[in-house]
């Protein structure tokens, strides 16, 4: 990921800066590579864990609940899976739709549909 962006003085990564358009890399490259290093994070207190487990599945249930009917729970560690490993086309009109709607529980590492699209479009034209 030669495009992953340093941290900030406090340690603490802009966000905004680690979707699938800023790093130019796919959803299923970014999630091997940040796979790859999770160990090199500091560990996520308990109550940090849950907190984001729970908001993956609020996630989960929401885009379920609004048109995707086989979108994944998280798995045991509380990541939700890269939706297109499970079949789930980040493109069509009914996820788009539910990604939208249920943005407010949407984890950091699940793209929203703008970073979607302009990564599918990069792809697309290569």
């Amino acid at each position: 990921m030669p495009k992953w962006p340093d941290p900030d003085s406090s340690g603490v990564f802009d966000k905004t800066k680690i979707t699938t358009q800023q790093l130019e890399v796919s959803s299923t490259a970014l999630q091997a590579a940040q796979d790859a290093c999770q160990h090199l994070l500091p560990p996520a207190s308990i109550t940090q864990q849950r907190l984001n487990a729970a908001q993956a599945l609020q996630f989960a249930q929401c885009v379920r609940s609004h048109g995707v009917p086989n979108f994944p729970d998280p798995d045991g560690s509380g990541r939700l899976p890269d939706p297109a490993t499970v079949g789930v086309d980040q493109g069509s009109p009914q996820f788009q739709a539910a990604n939208d709607t249920c943005a407010q529980y949407r984890p950091p590492y699940i793209p929203s549909n703008q970073a979607y699209d302009s990564y599918a479009a990069t792809a697309s034209a290569s």
